[in-house]
């Protein structure tokens, strides 16, 4: 019970953190799609997801490392000695992105190369920040801070895009200067400056860290190929106009994204507490059932309210991706799930299997777009996605089965998979009237499903108001 307690506690402090402030952004896509050209839109997200490559890659994805040791400890000096070892492998990793920026400048005639050295510079910051605020148990702090960053980010982009014309440069800029806001308000509460000092250095954590690190480091290169990767190949073989228009369907599936943000950092977190546990199979299969029932539900009922809106967001060339939504949105809540079972293999310190399922995924779903964008054209970079999320799925399942004796619910699996054909293909139909009413009857089946939730919601309700 206290773990269900933590959970949603966090959950909700992250909701608030990320997900209500960024739906925001969300509403700037009328502005996006009507003052910024496909083209425009296909290079920012080109370039942004050469960075997700790149940064995590550099910085073997140290955030991550720093937060599991973090848990090792229960005093605040042990904590702090988990950070600073954690900062000194990050100082090299800067380092090496400074001087590959430097390289890429004398040698390379990129456009926009400040913008995009410092988008992605502030994204390392802003990344070991969020993990040491949520390690040290400053949520709130980490979810005030993504609020207000959020609410920069969102009104500079206005100011520049209608007040100043800006296009593409003013994208880069929002994001940093939102970044920017973030880490001061975190750094305010926690003091990494005054609170870490060279006597807390330890080469022993520093290679175990870098052992622990490595394999989530090449892990991130493979989910590149997995992820990312489609967004490249769609330019380089489609055209940036083709790219920008995936990158307006996947703005939908972002929201799915965000959602499921707040469970996934809430779950990492009490994963990893949990990580020297030894009655911990019980929890990681009653959450891992629950969490595809809601995240089974959330993608259905996505379809019929993006149909509703979609006229009211979408403008002129863009209107095109709409048949791109259904597929796009499938494959990304089977890849929330796969971030789902890789943070149970992070609590385990099990991190070469997250590296190697995710490295035949990455196989699978270049082959696979490479295979169809032929004949299925942009449709490919989501098919591809989906089988190669697919495919991280089923290695993940078999080997938590065998480790950590992980049950998966299939037979309700299967139905909800059903459920979601039947969803796209009213959702295709564009009738607004057909897709409420499917909308309504997925809400009542909800009930159905998440009865024993509500009932034990019902009895602390009655309880809480006896005492009172």
């Amino acid at each position: 019970m206290d773990s269900a307690k933590r959970f949603l506690k966090s959950s909700a402090i992250y909701f608030a953190g990320n997900v209500l402030t960024k739906v925001i952004s969300f509403f700037l896509l009328p502005i996006y799609t009507a003052r910024i050209a496909t083209g425009d839109m296909g290079y920012y997200d080109t370039s942004v997801s050469y960075l997700n490559i790149l940064v995590p890659v550099i910085c073997m994805e140290i955030w991550s490392g720093i937060m599991r040791y973090i848990f090792d400890y229960k005093d605040e000096e042990g904590k702090y000695k988990a950070v600073f070892n954690g900062i000194v492998i990050f100082t090299a990793s800067f380092v090496l992105y400074t001087l590959l920026f430097v390289g890429l400048g004398v040698f390379s005639d990129i456009s926009y190369l400040v913008f995009i050295y410092f988008y992605g510079l502030f994204t390392m910051l802003q990344n070991i920040y969020s993990y040491i605020s949520r390690a040290l148990g400053y949520n709130t702090v980490f979810a005030v801070s993504g609020i207000i960053g959020s609410l920069v980010n969102s009104l500079s982009n206005i100011v520049m895009i209608l007040c100043f014309g800006m296009t593409i440069d003013s994208l880069y800029l929002a994001m940093i200067l939102g970044f920017a806001v973030q880490i001061a308000i975190m750094e305010s509460r926690i003091h990494l400056f005054r609170k870490l000092k060279f006597s807390l250095y330890d080469s022993a954590i520093v290679k175990s860290m870098v052992k622990f690190s490595l394999p989530l480091c090449l892990n991130s290169a493979s989910f590149w190929f997995l992820s990312g990767y489609n967004r490249v190949a769609v330019t380089n073989v489609l055209g940036l106009e083709a790219n920008g228009l995936y990158a307006a369907a996947g703005k939908f599936t972002y929201a799915l994204t965000l959602v499921s943000i707040c469970f996934n950092m809430a779950w990492q977190e009490l994963a990893y507490s949990k990580g020297n546990d030894s009655d911990k199979s019980r929890l990681y299969s009653t959450a891992a059932n629950y969490y595809i029932k809601f995240l089974a539900v959330g993608s259905i009922l996505f379809l019929p309210a993006i149909q509703l809106v979609f006229p009211f967001f979408i403008r002129g060339d863009y209107r095109e991706c709409f048949g791109l939504i259904p597929l796009y949105i499938l494959a990304t809540g089977v890849s929330i799930f796969s971030t789902f079972q890789g943070n149970i293999f992070g609590a385990e310190k099990k991190t070469g299997t997250i590296f190697l399922s995710t490295f035949f995924a990455a196989v699978c779903n270049v082959v696979c777009f490479h295979l169809l964008v032929g004949k299925m054209e942009i449709q490919a970079a989501n098919i591809a996605l989906l089988l190669g999320f697919t495919v991280n799925v089923i290695i993940r399942n078999y080997m938590l089965r065998k480790t950590v004796h992980i049950r998966v619910d299939f037979l309700f699996l299967f139905g909800a998979l059903l459920a979601f054909a039947a969803a796209s293909w009213v959702y295709m139909t564009n009738n607004s009237l057909l897709n409420i009413g499917f909308a309504l009857l997925v809400c009542a089946a909800s009930l159905f499903i998440f009865r024993d939730l509500i009932k034990k919601s019902l009895e602390i309700i009655k309880k809480r108001l006896k005492k009172a």
